[in-house]
């Protein structure tokens, strides 16, 4: 066992409460404009780790769903866009970031 998971073990509680915390910031995390986007995506990312770390794993397609989520709605251009561009019709996690890190690389030159 790693230094890591021994702490961990001993400070990460799996409470009810914690998990309904973490559910409760995934669900209100939003995009804002101003915010470089990368720090959007480690919020993301970071509130996914941990309640994988609690046992709550998601489907990597619905991270990406869920992802794609937290975007304005004046980001629905870009959304069906990538819906419509994904094979079978699945956004993978890493479809949806390598397309919004692209985006973001646009929008700043």
């Amino acid at each position: 066992m790693t230094l890591w998971n021994k702490l961990e073990e001993l400070y990460v509680r799996k409470t009810g409460n914690n998990k309904l915390f973490l559910i409760k910031q995934m669900m209100d995390l939003k995009y804002k404009d101003e915010a470089p986007l990368l720090d959007h995506l480690n919020t993301y990312q970071g509130i996914l780790n941990q309640l994988a770390g609690m046992g709550i794993k998601f489907d990597d397609e619905i991270q990406a769903l869920w992802l794609l989520i937290t975007l304005p709605n004046y980001w629905e251009i870009f959304r069906s866009s990538l819906s419509n561009s994904a094979t079978n019709g699945v956004i993978t996690m890493d479809l949806a970031k390598g397309n919004l890190l692209n985006k973001e690389m646009r929008r700043k030159t």
